[in-house]
């Protein structure tokens, strides 16, 4: 179980560095800097992304919307169409911030590594 858990977040790293990559490329194409420079300012710039984003999505409320879909507004919160998270929610709000901290972290200090200024 260990083993297929460490496969899949290889995968979804490998993933997340091919995307920074490519930003990082189109950066440095955009830019007219350096390959090196432009791939380093693309891992930073992903992986500060997604540490932000990790903070986002780790500060939600503890409260959901009674329905699934439909129109979120300020009037599923007046109207009272909010329920608390069940135990599964509270799980996914606390492992997917985890995750996009530790991808985020990782990218940054790949793009200390590319990054030949220092």
């Amino acid at each position: 179980m260990l083993r297929a858990a460490l496969r899949r977040f290889v995968l979804v790293l490998g993933v997340t560095i091919a995307a920074a990559a490519v930003f990082g490329l189109v950066i440095s194409g955009v830019t007219g800097d350096a390959v090196q420079r432009g791939l380093a300012v693309g891992f930073y710039a992903f992986g500060a992304g997604l540490c932000g984003l990790a903070f986002l999505v780790g500060s939600r409320p503890p409260v959901r919307g009674k329905s699934d879909g439909g129109f979120i507004g300020i009037g599923r919160w007046i109207g009272g169409g909010v329920r608390w998270s069940t135990r599964k929610e509270h799980v996914e709000a606390i492992n997917v911030p985890a995750l996009l901290a530790v991808l985020g972290f990782c990218l940054i200090l790949i793009g200390v590594a590319v990054d030949n200024r220092h």
